[in-house]
């Protein structure tokens, strides 16, 4: 008998044995845990087209936008939740403006239409679009804070366009914007500033020998310095520095993580973050 027909009958032999049925295996599904809500919320859309594109489908003369952010409804008092939503526009209109800050998203859409239209009436045979987007939402919550990223890019002729990057974390007991030194105790800034520098010089791969405008990177006197521009997200401080701010567009954004762990010492004893002590 040939070596494959003795494989095939001992197989076969195997299969017609009873090693007793297989009972099903009942094992326990593992629930996420929810991810903690201390707001309620819903996002905000603006969406739309100004300029002779608005009724003809077929021209390139065209503003566009889109806008979205988020409008806190409740779960915290309502004169809380009144200060956050106008802080959150603020916050987005220090960055988002054409000349004067708007008061407004319509407004801001409207200075916008404006200024598109009064290019198109001085330059008829202008082709360009002009576009603007608002990206906004909550990133992270807490019991005591939220905090928000915003993205804003518009194009409004030239050689690029603009686009920002804005964190802020607000406190729910009053509505306002986290500052550094609601958090961080009295004489905070030259040891978090030597630090986060050395956190810098080890993300750009730049030696303590040599100086920071030799890569490109420009700051008053010389001298590395934080900027307002954070949010505190999953015990971490996080900074955006947008382009322009401190390098060249060309260099773009630089975004640098401060581990909350390694600067316990400089929490305030009060303040939102005095549990991050423990």
């Amino acid at each position: 008998m040939k070596p494959y027909l003795l494989t095939f009958l001992a197989a076969l032999s195997l299969s017609s044995c009873d090693f007793g049925s297989k009972s099903e295996q009942n094992l326990p599904i593992e629930v996420p845990d929810a991810i903690p809500s201390y707001v309620d919320y819903e996002v905000e859309r603006l969406v739309g087209q100004k300029g002779p594109c608005a009724t003809d489908s077929l021209s390139s003369q065209c503003l566009e936008y889109s806008v979205e952010y988020p409008k806190i409804n409740g779960k915290v008092p309502a004169a809380v939740i009144e200060k956050i939503n106008e802080n959150i526009k603020f916050n987005i209109f220090e960055y988002a403006f054409i000349s004067d800050k708007p008061d407004s998203f319509e407004s801001l859409i409207s200075e916008l239409s404006t200024a598109y239209e009064d290019v198109l009436k001085d330059l008829p045979e202008y082709k360009a679009s002009w576009s603007m987007e608002v990206n906004s939402d909550i990133i992270y919550q807490d019991s005591a804070f939220i905090s928000v990223a915003s993205t804003i890019y518009s194009y409004t002729g030239g050689a690029h366009p603009n686009a920002y990057q804005v964190y802020r974390s607000y406190d729910l007991a009053t509505g306002d914007p986290i500052q550094l030194s609601d958090i961080l105790s009295v004489g905070y800034e030259r040891e978090l500033n030597d630090a986060a520098e050395i956190e810098f010089r080890m993300l750009k791969e730049i030696p303590p020998s040599q100086a920071l405008k030799v890569k490109g990177y420009y700051f008053e006197n010389g001298k590395f310095e934080l900027n307002d521009n954070f949010a505190i997200i999953n015990k971490s401080l996080i900074f955006y520095f947008n382009p322009f701010e401190i390098a060249p567009y060309a260099v773009g954004p630089t975004e640098l993580e401060l581990k909350l762990t390694d600067y316990v010492k400089l929490i305030k004893d009060t303040g939102v973050l005095h549990a991050y002590k423990n």
